[in-house]
């Protein structure tokens, strides 16, 4: 009977995470088609001159997406239109994927399907919608699922899977109370990561390298200095990375081929532009995770893997209240996008801790009561408009 019933939840839970791999396909293909930076991005990607690379990236210094596109167009003889689609959609399920294994590892005793689901309703969450406050869902508030982007959407499973092994590398040294230090083979793949993440988009790094400062700092004073190694070994990790994003910077503001007028600071100047109150926008983007964090908090429950996120999320709101490009793409809102990476990311924590405190082997003999109640309600809502978001975007044919 057991095993009966086993084969029965993996029989179900292979088709939840199929249904969720179309579903998530099907609206990374379709935003892709609609979405308002792509037609910049897919010329780029039909211009690629790859007998110099040199050159390639002086043009282009994040060429990761386009890269693929090209080599896509090329393989299947197929518009450039449905190379995007195709590429963009493969890349939201690869995150998909990632964001699954992530969280069944670290959160024992959850059945497949649970995870499945909990993983589609992570990856197509949008900031809860209410109309009267601003009739845009996207603009002004932002979105845990980038749909129109799709530099951002090329950097996104690289960066949550840096995120997912930094984490794992850090709790375990501190496990082990700093006695060795980081493991050399993760080392080096996240050091390749970051060096990816940056070709894909140096947002992510915008984030993560102050984030990482500031916890390594954190605790140093916390463990009197027994985090040193582990602290100089990361920076050790960044430095390729870092090397990179030096580079992309030239290029992008000081480049012939450059189209901003620099960097200014213009405190809310962006930030502001599209929303009545920065503050309501935030929370209406971050409701579900900010009522996890309380949660986690009452119950004892916040991990270092939160806090980094929650860092990484401080770091990308400050670039994004208080620095501008200059000129013309001042309203661009390019500093805005380390932070929808960190929103991602602590929503990625949000829902793995409502898996954690009411789905997993823990809850055995446990009430799932009031906060579970709450959180479920507040989840549905951000689901319910993120649904509503993708719909905005393609049938009433809206760019972002």
């Amino acid at each position: 009977m057991d095993n009966a019933v086993t084969k029965k939840k993996g029989g179900i839970g292979w088709a939840v995470i199929l249904a969720s791999v179309a579903i998530l396909f099907t609206c990374g293909f379709l935003t892709a088609l609609v979405g308002i930076d792509y037609g910049p991005h897919e010329q780029i990607a039909l211009s690629l001159d790859l007998s110099d690379l040199a050159a390639l990236f002086k043009a282009h210094p994040e060429p990761l997406w386009h890269l693929m596109t090209y080599g896509l167009v090329k393989l299947l003889h197929c518009r450039v239109e449905i190379a995007a689609g195709i590429v963009s959609g493969l890349l939201v399920v690869i995150t998909y994927i990632i964001a699954y294994f992530a969280i069944s590892k670290t959160v024992p005793g959850l059945e497949s399907y649970e995870t499945a689901a909990l993983d589609l309703v992570l990856h197509l969450a949008g900031a809860v919608y209410v109309p009267f406050f601003n009739k845009e869902p996207y603009l002004g508030q932002g979105t845990p699922n980038i749909w129109h982007n799709p530099t951002t959407i090329a950097v996104r499973p690289v960066a949550l899977l840096i995120f997912v092994l930094v984490s794992a590398m850090l709790l375990t040294c501190r496990k082990e109370e700093f006695e060795k230090g980081l493991p050399a083979g993760k080392a080096i793949l996240t050091a390749v990561l970051l060096v990816l993440s940056c070709l894909a988009k140096p947002s992510f790094v915008q984030v993560f390298y102050p984030a990482i400062f500031t916890l390594m700092i954190i605790w140093l004073v916390m463990y009197k200095g027994r985090s040193l190694k582990i602290a100089l070994q990361l920076l050790a990790v960044c430095i390729p990375s870092l090397i990179v994003m030096i580079l992309q910077f030239v290029a992008a503001f000081y480049g012939g081929n450059s189209e901003s007028g620099g960097i200014t600071i213009a405190p809310f100047v962006v930030a502001g532009a599209r929303t009545p109150s920065i503050p309501i926008s935030m929370l209406l983007l971050l409701a579900f995770p900010l009522l996890m964090l309380v949660i986690s908090a009452v119950k004892k429950s916040l991990s270092w893997e939160d806090a980094l996120a929650w860092l990484m999320l401080f770091w990308g709101l400050i670039w994004r209240l208080f620095l501008a490009e200059k000129g013309e793409r001042t309203y661009h809102g390019n500093f805005s996008w380390g932070y929808m990476l960190a929103v991602y990311l602590v929503w990625y924590c949000a829902v793995r801790s409502y898996l954690k405190f009411y789905f997993s082997e823990q809850m055995t003999g446990n009430k799932r009561g009031v906060g579970f109640v709450l959180a479920t309600v507040v989840l549905a809502a951000h689901l319910l408009s993120g649904l509503y978001y993708i719909g905005y975007l393609v049938f009433l044919g809206h760019g972002m």
